[in-house]
């Protein structure tokens, strides 16, 4: 019986120069997608039970999931690449020329990614702010890694790239003391 099973899970389905792809291979994919699907939700509902608390407000519990969602799904694909035989180190050096030329393409992106980063972490500007850029009034509703997303008084939906909220000059109108310094 435990013969069979090891017969069947070492089965090669594709096998393409010395890569083989077995069964073996494509359960363990399966199984480290599963978990990490389950290692999200829990996180989730372990943080925003705590915002329901009050321990942690909304935008910190929202700021927080993100970041622990993407290095999660980082480590996982580095996991399930690792798994069906791709080496990421050679991934990596062989790709670099190609990366460079990318990265000069992706420069803007790339600033924005680094914006919405120092977005999440700073915590100045939080879901549900009211922000003034550019001459236009906008709530925000959601911060990604590369865009925010915002309303505006027209109930528009406006993309903001995250760059132009860290480097622009932004008034958050949600950071108004009923005092007035003037």
């Amino acid at each position: 019986m435990i013969q069979r099973l090891k017969y069947a899970l070492d089965l090669v389905i594709i096998h393409i120069g010395e890569h083989e792809l077995k069964i073996y291979s494509i359960l363990t994919v399966l199984l480290v997608f599963f978990i990490t699907k389950l290692l999200i939700m829990l996180v989730r509902k372990a943080l925003f039970r705590k915002q329901k608390s009050r321990k942690l407000d909304h935008s910190s519990a929202y700021s927080l999931y993100q970041i622990i969602r993407y290095v999660i799904w980082i480590l996982s694909i580095s996991i399930i690449l690792n798994t069906l035989g791709f080496s990421l180190t050679v991934l990596l050096a062989g790709s670099a020329a190609l990366l460079v030329g990318v990265g000069l393409g992706l420069q803007q992106t790339f600033n924005d990614f680094v914006s919405g980063i120092i977005l999440l972490i700073e915590g100045t500007t939080k879901i549900g702010d009211v922000l003034e850029i550019d001459g236009s009034v906008v709530i925000i509703q959601k911060i990604g890694l590369r865009t925010s997303k915002g309303l505006n008084r027209d109930d528009i939906v406006v993309i903001i790239p995250n760059s132009l909220i860290t480097t622009n000059r932004v008034i958050n109108w949600s950071h108004q003391s009923k005092k007035n310094a003037f």
